[in-house]
């Protein structure tokens, strides 16, 4: 979802939009209750899926926090994280922009210049990546070209596409504005709460080929991303040996929420102020086309 805490100052009538939303959390909250309680809910299925990566899932609020099982993988590599350029979706008013690929999903000419700038400062790091996996949604592999092209020699058999990389997939929420969602949508608990648990029922709809995705919570997101860091690993274990003697290094270029949910699988999690539960969305997200380095090589 596109970050509202660190961007330009809204457009008038945003403030106040926002307010009676945030306002009308209790109300939220109400018809989050109800729908755990509508058993349409695999609440302990979530449970269990977050008890395997070491954490404690609260679904009655939806939070997550790490137990004393969990533990940072240890990997034999550098893991990199670079999030996308800028795009109109990271732009108020807010969109919850997830799995699309629609041209306002694109590097807008302030992301263009910020993939640039993530690539300068890759170069600046010395960098020199074995392996680079890219999302396959446009925002984030064309971030990730503007640091390829400046690599001519690069292997293309080391530049990997991974759909289990691409960004959280929101169902029919995904590319709608927040300020037209209704005010007692379950939908805002997921920034407002940091609700782990909550999710579209309905299906996103790709306008130029008709094809439906539906949507996710973040818990299914941490699943699938911990099965990524299994194959990534698989598959940096397979690479020779670097001539140099360094660990070797990975790059990964992707979204907030993928982001995210690897941030706290790598141990990296941030707790919300004040609170012991883990938050991912708004300033806990990692800011656009700045590379990360999440793990050192074991």
């Amino acid at each position: 979802m596109a970050s509202y805490r660190n961007g330009p100052k809204v457009a008038d009538g945003l403030e106040e939009r926002y307010a009676a939303i945030k306002a009308a959390q209790p109300q939220q909250e109400q018809h989050y209750a109800a729908w755990l309680a509508s058993g349409t809910v695999n609440c302990q299925g979530y449970e269990e899926m977050a008890a395997a990566l070491g954490l404690a899932l609260d679904v009655a609020s939806g939070t997550i926090s790490y137990t004393d099982a969990f533990q940072a993988p240890s990997l034999p590599f550098e893991l990199w994280y670079c999030r996308h350029g800028k795009t109109t979706g990271n732009t108020e008013p807010r969109v919850y922009q997830g799995y699309v690929d629609e041209p306002s999903n694109a590097l807008n000419e302030v992301g263009l210049q910020q993939a640039q700038d993530a690539a300068d400062k890759l170069e600046a790091l010395g960098l020199d990546p074995d392996l680079v996996v890219l999302s396959p949604l446009a925002r984030a592999a064309d971030t990730g070209k503007a640091f390829l092209e400046r690599k001519k020699t690069f292997p293309q058999d080391r530049v990997l596409t991974w759909e289990s990389c691409a960004e959280m997939r929101f169902g029919d929420w995904d590319n709608m504005m927040v300020k037209d969602m209704p005010t007692d949508s379950i939908c805002h608990l997921f920034y407002l709460g940091q609700n782990a648990v909550v999710k579209s029922s309905g299906l996103y709809v790709d306008p130029s080929n008709g094809n439906t995705v539906p949507g996710e919570n973040f818990v299914e997101v941490l699943h699938r991303t911990r099965a990524m860091l299994t194959t990534l690993t698989e598959t940096v274990n397979g690479l020779p040996s670097r001539a140099d003697g360094k660990p070797k290094q990975v790059i990964i270029y992707g979204h907030s929420m993928a982001g995210a949910a690897l941030s706290v699988l790598t141990g990296n999690g941030k707790q919300v102020d004040g609170k012991t539960y883990l938050g991912f969305d708004g300033k806990y997200i990692m800011p656009n086309a700045t590379p990360v380095k999440l793990v050192d090589a074991a």
